[in-house]
């Protein structure tokens, strides 16, 4: 959800419980300002009514509209105003309405009479529907003002951040140039490039550094590989050497080749970590799998294995080819080393995905835990525990799903093209 969202949201929230309690006081406040204007003119009524007594002098009761003057037989002391509520018949209405009425003993030329005023009263439900309705229409025009103000500002407002973050959704840490961002006129945008401009400042030169560390340690690690191997072949050349020395230096030279692979794989995946293979394109899946299938063909045939495919042509996937190049090949690698003598291997390619069984031995650890590096399934010498975090870390690169199940000796790889 788009941050401007999330506050107009929150907004609206504490604008409605706001006008809420709005609502309350605005009715508390209207109620009361009616009923002392009802009051005052009640008040004033009666004010007006004793001067027009005074004049007249009744002797019997005397009822008008809203009014009533009652003499009394003898004198009596003057009381205060009593207001109180009544119900009385409202003539345009015809039905019975609430009113507010006066009660009051005045004496008027040396004689009492009991007066009694009414008038309508403004019902609470009335004032109560009118200050709904008023703090409904505000506040959805406020909602509506709100809503179309916050996009409009959000758009000029966030531009900058927008900007900022398509930069570095393009900064690539192979690009030799840093991240150069504007210069916003907001504080907060200013502070925020400045920040992802030093921070991308760094991250690219301690990637610079990395990697070339990491080629020179790989390099140089080749060099004395490959001299210890030329020598060990110079030492197996020497004549009358004994069957156990021959094979201290074979032992020797295997150690060397896999340390040379271990050295080769961890590189790799360094630069797959560090995207250095981001060039994808669409490859044809099929011819790469039965190029990389016939460069096994001997391996295969050595050990007896029967091979069935299921290949469908033209299978084409978007990606970086010397990567899927690299995932076939440990795929079949796997399948091929792992396997026994006169076993079988399955490979099955289809639009969506690759599968890959073959027979084998059972793996002393969760198969999903393989995917780790230098996890091993079996205690295999010429194993170094990366092919499948090789694997791993293509499929990620891809986009792409990888499954491993292993169940009564027999092994099942599925890359799944499009992840789930």
């Amino acid at each position: 959800m788009r941050l401007i969202i999330k506050i107009a949201i929150i907004y609206a929230l504490i604008s409605f419980f706001v006008f809420l309690i709005g609502g309350y006081i605005n009715y508390t406040v209207m109620s009361r300002e009616i009923d002392k204007e009802q009051r005052y003119f009640l008040n004033d009524r009666l004010n007006r009514v004793i001067p027009w007594i005074e004049k007249r002098e009744f002797k019997e009761t005397v009822v008008r509209n809203k009014l009533k003057v009652q003499p009394l037989a003898e004198l009596r002391e003057e009381t205060e105003k009593v207001y109180s509520d009544t119900l009385v018949m409202h003539a345009d209405l015809e039905r019975i309405e609430p009113h507010l009425k006066l009660d009051v003993i005045k004496n008027i030329n040396g004689r009492s009479y009991k007066i009694m005023l009414y008038d309508l009263i403004v019902e609470s439900d009335d004032i109560e529907d009118v200050v709904r309705e008023t703090m409904i229409k505000t506040y959805l025009i406020l909602l509506g003002a709100m809503l179309l103000l916050s996009f409009i500002v959000s758009y000029y407002l966030f531009r900058p951040f927008n900007t900022t973050l398509e930069a570095i959704k393009n900064f690539s840490l192979k690009s030799q140039r840093g991240l150069k961002l504007s210069k916003p006129s907001t504080r907060e945008f200013k502070k925020l490039n400045s920040f992802i401009e030093e921070m991308t400042g760094q991250v690219s030169r301690d990637y610079k550094a990395l990697k070339e560390f990491s080629e020179n340690a790989s390099h140089e690690l080749q060099t004395p590989l490959s001299i210890a191997n030329g020598k060990l072949e110079l030492l197996l050349s020497f004549p009358n050497l004994e069957q156990e020395q021959i094979e201290l230096i074979s032992s020797a030279q295997n150690a060397l080749k896999r340390l040379s692979k271990t050295n080769n794989s961890l590189s790799l995946l360094t630069k797959i970590e560090n995207k250095e293979f981001s060039d994808f394109e669409k490859v044809n899946f099929s011819d790469l799998v039965q190029n990389i299938l016939n460069e096994f063909n001997e391996l295969i045939e050595l050990k007896s294995i029967d091979i069935s495919t299921g290949i469908r042509s033209d299978v084409e996937v978007l990606g970086n080819k010397v990567l899927l190049e690299i995932l076939v090949s440990n795929l079949l690698n796997n399948a091929v080393r792992h396997n026994r003598e006169e076993g079988y291997i399955s490979v099955e390619l289809v639009d969506d995905f690759c599968l890959i069984e073959n027979s084998g031995t059972d793996v002393n650890v969760a198969p999903e835990k393989l995917f780790q590096r230098f996890k091993k399934g079996s205690e295999h010498p010429d194993s170094s525990g990366l092919g499948l975090s090789i694997v791993q870390m293509i499929c990620d690169q891809h986009g792409f799903d990888v499954e491993y199940k292993v169940k009564d000796k027999h092994h099942s790889l599925k890359v799944s093209f499009t992840k789930s």
